[in-house]
């Protein structure tokens, strides 16, 4: 439709506009054809063949404006925030459409304007209104979307900001920081009378404030401090990998001696007797707990773990850039981590044979020294499930391992 009133408006004399009406007087030639493109818009208002003369109302919606001047174009505070995705301005004798080629400089100017109120909207913590963007930093502080036409003027470094601050996803929450930090300082300056014609005006200061406090905390972060608190966290969490083990390595001494003292106390019987019966029992819990103690154990690995990966992951969002370069590292770690899960593997796999063990010495004493061969076969079945139980779950929980996606 702008595109027709447009074709409209040129082709008419002795225009004038006031109130979204235009007016002017049309040549015997276009007369008819003009009238007929104003009806089918629903855009005529009265016409005159006799004289020529034509008036109608001109498109005004949040997509489409035919705009008088810049004055005009700027007169709704919703036009202020977001352009128009077309829009006509007469005095000027342009129609954009969304292309930037051969723009004329103020039509330029208003379309940097709206870009940093679309920027500044990103970081704002509540932007509904279309006079003002609120942000929320140590206190509450307002920027009003207010400018005129006769102050528009080309915003320099306004693309290196965009891309910069506020599209590069690199410290993306502290740049929002800083950003809410530099505007809080401009707002005090300003006694919080602070506008988008002003950070447009001041926005030279602006992007070196921003600028100087993002260089300020990047030098905080310098790759070598990252590097030894990598390497501060690694020596901590090998500590408590190797401690899960040891805790528990005075227990163990216990297994091959109890299982010596089990074959010594159990007494030569044609049948099961209580004392046999009370060693085996005996036996079953010392077992069972030892088992238990395990159990625990490869939680707390399991917990260490976690907090590893958790590491990591903060790790690849605040330091995407040299990720990469502690992979060695963190694959020391999980070298680790597996050798320390199979070792308690291995202990628990000593305590159930030894528990197997202990029940085979009590059916041998309990049978004149004999054990039954089908009681052999039945504990070589429940040793070999155990293994291959053991064994799967713990290639399931290797594959599975979330310290394998570090390289993502």
């Amino acid at each position: 439709m702008l595109d027709d009133l447009v074709s409209v408006y040129r082709r008419l004399t002795n225009r004038g506009m006031a109130r979204g009406r235009v007016s002017g007087v049309a040549s015997n030639e276009d007369f008819a054809e003009i009238v007929r493109v104003l009806e089918s818009h629903e855009a005529l208002i009265e016409s005159d063949a006799t004289r020529g003369t034509i008036s109608f109302r001109v498109v005004s919606t949040a997509a489409e404006y035919f705009a008088a001047s810049m004055e005009d174009l700027l007169t709704g505070s919703s036009r202020k925030k977001k352009a128009p995705t077309s829009f006509y301005v007469a005095d000027l004798d342009f129609l954009y459409s969304g292309e930037l080629a051969d723009c004329p400089a103020p039509i330029k100017s208003y379309l940097e304007y709206t870009c940093l109120v679309s920027l500044l909207e990103k970081i704002s913590d509540h932007h509904g209104d279309v006079t003002k963007l609120i942000f929320f930093h140590k206190e509450k502080f307002e920027i009003h979307i207010s400018y005129s036409a006769e102050h528009l003027a080309p915003i320099e470094r306004l693309d290196e900001f965009k891309q910069k601050f506020v599209e590069d996803d690199i410290h993306a929450e502290q740049k929002k920081t800083i950003i809410k930090s530099v505007l809080l300082e401009l707002s005090s300056e300003f006694d919080k009378k602070l506008s988008i014609g002003l950070i447009a005006e001041k926005f030279e200061e602006f992007y070196r404030r921003v600028s100087s406090s993002y260089q300020l905390y990047v030098s905080e972060f310098s790759f070598q401090k990252i590097k030894s608190e990598v390497e501060k966290s690694k020596f901590e969490f090998i500590t408590r990998i190797n401690k899960v083990f040891s805790d528990i390595q005075n227990q163990l001494l216990v297994v091959p001696a109890s299982l010596i003292l089990i074959g010594s106390q159990y007494e030569v019987s044609s049948g099961i007797t209580l004392k046999n019966l009370i060693i085996a029992g005996g036996a079953t819990a010392f077992a069972l707990f030892m088992m238990l103690l395990i159990l625990n154990q490869k939680n707390t690995l399991l917990s260490i773990l976690n907090e590893i990966n958790n590491e990591l992951q903060l790790i690849k969002q605040k330091h995407s850039a040299v990720k990469l370069q502690f992979d060695e590292q963190y694959a020391l770690l999980e070298t680790r981590f597996l050798y320390q899960y199979v070792l308690l593997e291995l202990v628990a796999l000593i305590v159930v044979c030894a528990l197997a063990a202990a029940i085979a010495l009590f059916f041998y004493f309990s049978n004149n020294k004999e054990v039954p061969v089908e009681l052999c076969w039945l504990i070589g079945f429940g040793l070999c499930m155990y293994v291959f139980a053991r064994i799967l779950f713990t290639a399931q929980l290797f594959l599975k391992n979330p310290l394998r996606s570090r390289k993502a």
